[in-house]
């Protein structure tokens, strides 16, 4: 690894950017022989590994939250890295007081973690990562005498322009209590497998930063630029994206397709989805009930990318009762339209590339289909597909699908149809109801489809999907109820796991042209 060595002043931390490598005689060094001694297929990169190790340990929030003061200052990864990067990810172990209080509360109802919460949950865990390394120089750190005294509360990965695929230019900003002693520690940790000379240290702030060799000053001198934390981009996303819990990240999805798109050819970027080019930001969240990935996303294009959809709002919590797993899509028929021209393009081009023309008049043609207008009928402005708590050991499972359409009758024309096709007529039991449509693989399930539940009152679904209930796209599963399925297979610690879970739910809704939210929820029990 390499310091800087360019005379340059000491920096907020008093530490002269002018020192070399600090060495230490009380440690092994790596595995007892000279770098030059070191065998050519050990790794060479070590920054990752440092970023690895730090991510572990400041993971272990179960026990780490409960025993840290509520509340700490101090800048922000963000702070410190480049305006240029375009894809951050942070983990921070010192969130807002509320969010530790639910994170320890949420996480102590999970076996493994809960064993957590008794003494240094980041020493616990940095003995895991040891004892999972077969690398005798990193098995030669002490927690309490080498990290301690100096490791911080919140890391940073910033990506940034220069890379490629197989290397990109990740810029890591460790948080350090005490800087000396961790620029200490990270030499040593960097030089294990002789790969610390591929790393720059460099510090701004109360953050060791390190970046790729030859990048350190080029680190420095841009973040003095202009900072990620100055990005207007940054600022309003994660702005909009709000409380930012343990971990956040945010992408500029465009500019990291530029950087990551290998052998795609820059002129067809421009024709990627406005919603592939546009910009996402996500946290992990914690309520005492559940952990939480929520997040927004905004496309390029306004009006030409994402858009609100009309949908059933009762489609999900009218479901009944036992339901174990359902699926629901808003705006199926708007969505196919707006996405019809480029289908039916990529159909008559892979057509034409096996000596075809026409495929979707060929296809109108064999089924008796008006196409794209029939298939908007079937998915109408609400699809939900769901399944019932039952005996799958039985010949024909239930499944079933409500269909909410102004075309519902036309609807079953076109699913008997297709059924023909397949040679599977009269498979589904299908019924109609006004501008509902109910399929279903048995006719017991459709009738009690029709006769509808109160999925939407049960606590686990609450939970799970909270005001999601009623997005665009959401999906539900019901844990407790599947673990029969499966939990004789599972055994030991990894079985408690499993049953402390309670159910998931993930959703996704327009909130605005151009602009969506998503939510991942686990629940516990």
């Amino acid at each position: 690894m390499t310091q800087p060595t360019d005379g340059h002043p000491a920096d907020s931390d008093g530490r002269g950017t002018g020192s070399g490598p600090v060495e230490f005689t009380d440690v092994p060094s790596p595995s007892g022989r000279s770098e030059v001694e070191q065998p050519a297929s050990r790794p060479r990169s070590r920054a990752l590994l440092v970023g690895g190790v730090a991510t572990v340990l400041l993971l272990g929030v179960g026990g780490a939250l409960a025993v840290q003061q509520l509340s700490s200052g101090g800048p922000q990864p963000a702070e410190v890295l480049p305006g240029d990067t375009f894809g951050y990810v942070q983990v921070d172990i010192d969130p807002s007081a509320g969010q530790k209080l639910a994170a320890v509360r949420f996480l102590a109802k999970v076996p493994e973690i809960k064993q957590l919460e008794s003494g240094d949950a980041r020493q616990k865990l940095w003995e895991l990562a040891v004892a999972q390394s077969d690398d005798a120089c990193v098995k030669a750190f002490d927690y309490a005498r080498d990290i301690a005294p100096w490791l911080g509360d919140r890391v940073g990965f910033g990506f940034r322009p220069g890379g490629t695929p197989e290397q990109p230019n990740v810029v890591i900003a460790l948080q350090a209590s005490d800087v000396d002693r961790a620029l200490s520690t990270l030499d040593r940790l960097t030089a294990c497998g002789a790969g610390g000379d591929d790393v720059d240290l460099r510090t701004k702030d109360g953050y060791v930063i390190l970046a790729r060799r030859g990048q350190g000053d080029a680190t420095l001198a841009a973040t003095d630029q202009g900072t990620l934390a100055q990005n207007a981009s940054f600022t309003s996303d994660m702005e909009a994206l709000g409380e930012q819990g343990v971990a956040a990240t945010w992408w500029d999805l465009g500019a990291a397709i530029k950087e990551f798109a290998g052998n795609i050819p820059a002129a067809e970027l421009p024709s990627l989805p406005p919603t592939v080019q546009g910009r996402m930001a996500a946290a992990l969240r914690f309520d005492p009930g559940y952990a939480e990935i929520a997040g927004i996303a905004r496309a390029v294009g306004g009006s030409q990318s994402l858009q609100p959809v009309d949908g059933a709002a009762d489609a999900l919590v009218g479901l009944p009762d036992d339901t174990i797993a359902a699926l629901h899509v808003s705006g199926g028929a708007a969505q196919l339209e707006q996405a019809w021209p480029e289908l039916e393009k990529q159909l008559n081009d892979a057509a034409s590339a096996s000596g075809m023309d026409d495929t979707i008049g060929a296809l109108e043609d064999e089924l008796g289909l008006s196409l794209p207008d029939d298939l908007k009928a079937l998915f109408g402005t609400s699809f939900t597909v769901s399944v019932p708590d039952q005996d799958f050991g039985q010949t024909t499972p239930a499944i079933g699908a409500t269909v909410v359409t102004d075309h519902a009758q036309r609807a079953e024309e076109v699913v008997t149809t297709i059924e023909e096709a397949s040679g599977a007529a009269g498979f589904l039991t299908k019924q109609v109801d006004g501008n509902r449509l109910y399929l279903s693989t048995t006719r017991d399930y459709a009738a009690r489809l029709k006769a509808g539940g109160r999925l939407g009152d049960s606590a686990a679904f609450t939970a799970a999907l909270g005001e999601g209930a009623g997005a665009d796209y959401a999906v539900y599963v019901d844990l407790d109820r599947l673990e029969a399925l499966y939990l004789d297979e599972v055994e030991g610690e990894a079985r408690a796991a499993v049953e402390a879970m309670r159910s998931v739910g993930m959703s996704s809704t327009v909130t605005g042209v151009g602009e969506a939210e998503f939510s991942l929820r686990v629940v516990a029990n």
